[in-house]
């Protein structure tokens, strides 16, 4: 019987290995032929095309929406790979290790509903927490590794990479830790490599992000090979590509444009594939800002320090009642060095949408008292000078507030008015937009300021929290989510010696970033006068002992 069958193999040696020539190049049609019911499950146009794509090509990358069953594909051709090539080692990798391990779980259970055939070829099956692998009866290996030091020293013929547009992706990582794994080219059955083989594979399956990102910067690398003719090959749709093919609704993509509470840059991203922002002449690089998110806790008061200050800062919207314009509050927390200059934190930010002024103002002067502010920067371009008139006025039990800057509201001081009002306007001297647009730039490059971590880390560490706490607590790192969007839809452009902010795409605004750099261009002036002040009484101690207490030495 069993000289039956090995004479039975050696006679279709040939042919079998023709069509294993054939299913490496076209793995659609080898599905077609497992495929038990066509009815149930076949493969759309598209999905051919991605499978040839990852098995014809050794870098390959895939910019799809949500919907488009791009974690189901990958998956797919890591499986096909594995029984095709004997004794390979496949990693998949994704922002957390348990998240690789639940979209590997999922779809290789789908994949298994569908296609009951590939999963006979699995010898062993581990599906954990954080874990998965698989071992197939080839000698073949498809696992899960986690993108941190632990992978360090593992080892892999091949990589996919989930998301890569996460915060967790960096450049150093991907290339210290992902890309060293597959040190070691597959030792094919012959004893040596194969030389019509792709050594190496690297799959990268995401949606969109922004053009600073680590993501776009491996995008374009991948790009230029592949025009340079290269064995690489780009490939991007929106949802246009699954609501054709009726795996998305398009009225809930109509009712997700309609939303105005949904980020439409977002949108952009993850449901158009759109690479948002600039890529050059970027106000401030993704990875600069991400690094800057440090901070793991808000305030909504001030803490039990007198040495602590507070700065608040407000925006106003260019027009009230436009859900698009909001009024923004930034909260910067200064913490002196000893040298005249400041620590500085951004541990709260508030937005407000279409309030009228004296509620604005009622707001600001409960959080002034909140924090027990220093000092309150308020936008008083256009509108914001409406919002100042109300200030200055007494409109409740607190006092009225004075403008400090600006000599023209000296004949409404009163006896009990406070010194609070500092007011930016961007086209006098001593706070024009060129200067304070600078100055951002200046400090977010030397990692002057530090911000909230983000939403996701936040909500990482908070555990056993009801889900009205869990939201009160995550809103002011949401609201630092979204002025980091803000900061990355923002180019400059040199007009001679002045130096200007555009944004990128109108659709998102920028009242968070105007409300930041407005109370940081406070805080530089601040330690400008305290530097002089220094020097002053510097040059009074010098003055004594050179002058009274000590002799000048004779030559």
């Amino acid at each position: 019987m069993r000289d039956s069958r090995a004479k039975s193999f050696e006679q279709m040696q040939p042919e079998w290995k023709k069509y294993l020539a054939l299913f490496r190049s076209y793995p659609d049609l080898f599905i077609d032929m497992i495929n038990p019911d066509s009815k149930r499950f076949k493969l759309f146009f598209y999905q051919r095309l991605i499978l040839r794509i990852i098995f014809r090509y050794r870098k390959t990358y895939f910019t799809l929406t949500r919907g488009s069953s791009k974690s189901f594909l990958q998956i797919l051709a890591l499986m096909l790979r594995c029984i095709m090539y004997p004794e390979i080692k496949l990693a998949i990798t994704a922002p957390q290790k348990q998240m690789a391990a639940q979209i590997a779980q999922q779809n290789i259970e789908s994949i298994w509903s569908f296609l009951p055939l590939l999963k006979n070829e699995c010898r062993s099956i581990r599906f954990e927490k954080d874990y998965t692998k698989l071992i197939f009866h080839n000698g073949s290996v498809l696992h899960v590794v986690a993108n941190s030091e632990s992978s360090r020293g593992l080892r892999a013929n091949g990589l996919s990479v989930e998301e890569i547009i996460h915060e967790r992706f960096d450049e150093e990582s991907y290339n210290s830790v992902l890309l060293p794994i597959m040190a070691n080219n597959r030792v094919a059955a012959c004893g040596g490599e194969d030389p019509y083989e792709l050594h190496k594979p690297i799959t990268v399956v995401t949606t969109a992000g922004t053009k600073q990102s680590f993501a776009f910067s491996v995008l374009k690398e991948y790009l230029y090979d592949m025009a340079h003719g290269k064995s690489a090959y780009i490939l991007g749709a929106g949802y246009e590509l699954a609501t054709g093919f009726g795996l998305l609704s398009l009225d809930y993509i109509n009712d997700l444009k309609e939303s105005p509470n949904f980020n439409p840059i977002s949108f952009l991203r993850e449901y158009g594939s759109i690479w948002s922002g600039s890529s050059e002449n970027s106000l401030v690089d993704l990875e600069t800002f991400r690094k800057a998110r440090v901070l793991n806790h808000a305030e909504e008061k001030a803490v039990n320090d007198k040495n602590i200050e507070y700065v608040l800062a407000y925006d106003v919207a260019r027009s009230e009642g436009n859900a698009n314009a909001q009024s923004a509050l930034v909260v910067i927390k200064l913490s002196p060095k000893g040298d005249g200059t400041y620590s500085k934190h951004v541990v709260n930010i508030y937005t407000f949408e279409g309030t009228h002024f004296r509620e604005q103002a009622l707001f600001l002067k409960q959080k002034v008292n909140d924090f027990r502010a220093r000092i309150l920067v308020v936008d008083a371009n256009g509108l914001g000078q409406g919002l100042i008139d109300q200030l200055i006025l007494e409109i409740d039990s607190n006092p009225p507030y004075e403008v400090v800057n600006d000599e023209r509201y000296a004949k409404f001081k009163t006896s009990n008015s406070v010194p609070m009002i500092f007011a930016i306007k961007s086209q006098m001297k001593d706070t024009n937009a060129s200067d304070i647009h600078n100055l951002f730039i200046q400090w977010m490059a030397n990692n002057q300021v530090k911000f909230l971590e983000s939403e996701s880390q936040a909500k990482a560490k908070m555990k056993n929290k009801d889900i009205e706490k869990l939201a009160e607590l995550l809103r002011p790192h949401v609201m630092t989510d979204f002025l980091q969007e803000e900061i990355m839809n923002l180019e400059y452009r040199q007009s001679g010696h002045r130096t200007e902010v555009k944004q990128v795409s109108k659709s998102i605004q920028k009242d968070r970033f105007s409300a930041l750099e407005y109370g940081l261009f406070w805080v530089y002036l601040e330690e400008q006068r305290n530097k002089t002040l220094r020097e002053e009484d510097i040059g009074d101690i010098s003055s004594f002992f050179m002058g009274r207490g000590v002799k000048k030495p004779s030559r």
